[in-house]
């Protein structure tokens, strides 16, 4: 009964810890998104953006289309014709969901990756706990919690969200379900190995389909850990190697079927403009990792390192899974390019948590050797210590983390804090005009537009617009009443636009009307006039 009762308590504390730190870095995610919508100015609504804000808005603008009915997705920046996709399909389910809801999108939006972030977290701390590893519960809190070193005022490798720990905990969805799924993916293989049992790879078979449809760089990361991870086992447990040849081909098994589904997604960037784009984006996004890396992976990578040599050593397969799953990434960096993939992919499979993983393994080693010297030493003193540097530094990163979010939206721009009467002129387009009107508006405007109407705007996004570098000084040309009637007929004809979207940005430009003899008004109010050509 007793031994029972302690069960139940040691239980009830895991539980208890696991809430609390989880509750603690999602709300500080969420914090800048309260305070911000707080502020917002009387008579517009903060957009509750928390990321870069063309793509923000381009994964809005997916989820409407789903609530148009749609199921693969089409480009909503360009009016050329173009091929749709299954690339980022899934945000149509989403726009489902909140049609379902009858929540708007944004809201949809920001509950699927917290909800993600959730059993992101989850599993996570399962993997922790399953690995039997020495101080789980400081495993996860520098997972949680490790951030980058500054240099000057800011950190490293600050304009990457995912090294931030406010950042990261609720990153973008497709990135929170991806990590979620190579967590899961990572018990399952390491499940397998232990027990000898298939089933536990056909579990994960589904996975690394869903991995290269929602998160390519996910399974890529897999993908590349797998072979070195087999190969120091088997060179350093040669005795045994052929009793384990069966679960070699089975991994074997599992890798090529990952591999042809990460071939499949990489066919659909053979689709022309705007899908082509992707490789081209891998390619030619070189991050200077090289330089920031290493400062932007904090106190923790020195005590990683030594973990990892522990691991290796330890000839436990589970242990050198975490060891190369941190370190064969890394050491791949410099050769990105050559890959064909952008270097930031690489630091894109979860880095802190398999570090923290690591840098608890290093320090218990330390802390022995340390003891050897001096027996005086305290196990719980040195790690007490490391703790508190630890928190130090970790919590200055914390609170420029939450400031800076709050500085970077609060500036208002009518892009981000939309003027309330607008959406009276979106209900507008909505009921009089089906789904991929083609619209013109400036830049920002035709961000926003096919998120809160079913138009398709002549450009507003600079991955997705074609010729985007040209198309702008027209639209601006057209918007500042320089073009002469009949060159402003033509752009219209020839673009095949049917909707002239003059807001609250496009009216700084020219105030009146536009073009009185080819445009007539359809929608007339001070905040916006649209106008179709007569």
């Amino acid at each position: 009964m007793l031994i029972k009762m302690k069960f139940k308590r040691f239980y009830f504390l895991n539980i208890l810890f696991f809430i609390i730190t989880t509750a603690t870095i999602l709300t500080l995610n969420i914090f800048p998104l309260y305070t911000l919508a707080k502020r917002s100015p009387a008579g517009r609504t903060y957009a509750l953006i928390h990321n870069n804000v063309q793509d923000f808005y381009f994964y809005q603008s997916l989820m409407n289309q789903g609530t148009s009915g749609n199921w693969i997705i089409y480009d909503p920046y360009t009016t050329e014709t173009h091929k749709s996709s299954i690339i980022f399909s899934y945000f149509t389910w989403a726009g489902k969901l909140s049609q379902l809801l009858q929540i708007p999108h944004a809201y949809t939006y920001h509950a699927i990756r917290i909800i993600a972030g959730i059993f992101f977290f989850i599993t996570a701390y399962r993997l922790i706990i399953m690995l039997k590893l020495p101080y789980p519960h400081l495993i996860y809190f520098f997972f949680l919690f490790a951030a980058p070193f500054f240099k000057g005022d800011t950190p490293y490798m600050y304009w990457w969200t995912g090294m931030d720990p406010v950042r990261r905990a609720a990153y973008l969805p497709h990135h929170m379900f991806g990590g979620f799924l190579l967590i899961v993916s990572v018990i399952l293989i390491l499940r397998f190995f232990s027990s000898k049992k298939i089933k536990y790879l056909l579990y994960a078979l589904p996975l690394a389909l869903f991995m290269s449809f929602i998160h390519t760089p996910s399974l890529i990361i897999l993908l590349i850990v797998l072979p070195p991870t087999l190969l120091f086992y088997i060179v350093l447990n040669l005795k045994n190697w052929k009793l384990l040849i069966g679960n070699y081909w089975y991994l074997f098994v599992y890798w090529i079927i990952g591999l042809l589904s990460l071939s499949f997604m990489v066919s659909q960037t053979q689709k022309g403009f705007p899908w082509n784009q992707y490789l081209l984006w891998e390619r030619n996004l070189q991050y200077p990792l090289d330089k920031e890396l290493i400062g932007a992976l904090g106190i923790l990578f020195p005590f990683a390192l030594t973990g990892t040599v522990i691991s290796l050593l330890s000839k436990k397969f589970d242990r050198i899974f975490i060891a190369c799953w941190f370190a064969v990434p890394i050491l791949l960096i410099p050769a990105a390019g050559k890959l064909g993939m952008s270097n930031i992919r690489l630091i894109q499979g979860i880095p802190y948590l398999s570090m923290s993983i690591l840098a608890v393994l290093g320090l218990e080693y330390l802390i022995k050797l340390i003891r050897k010297l001096f027996v005086f030493c305290s196990p719980a003193i040195a790690l007490a210590t490391v703790g508190l540097l630890f928190f130090a530094y970790s919590y200055r990163e914390i609170v420029w983390s939450v400031k800076d979010q709050i500085r970077e939206y609060s500036p208002i721009f009518g892009n981000t804090y939309l003027d309330n009467r607008l959406f009276a002129a979106f209900d507008f387009i909505n009921k009089n005009y089906p789904p991929k009107t083609t619209s013109v508006s400036t830049f920002y405007a035709g961000n926003y537009l096919p998120v809160y109407t079913h138009t398709v705007s002549f450009i507003g996004h600079n991955g997705y617009t074609y010729n985007v570098d040209r198309k702008e000084p027209e639209v601006a040309k057209l918007f500042t009443m320089k073009m002469a009637e009949r060159e402003a007929k033509s752009f219209l004809m020839d673009n095949k636009i049917t909707l002239v979207f003059q807001g609250p940005e496009e009216k700084q430009f020219y105030p009146d009307y536009l073009y009185p003899n080819i445009l007539k008004p359809v929608y007339d109010r001070e905040e916006a006039t649209i106008y179709e050509m007569k």
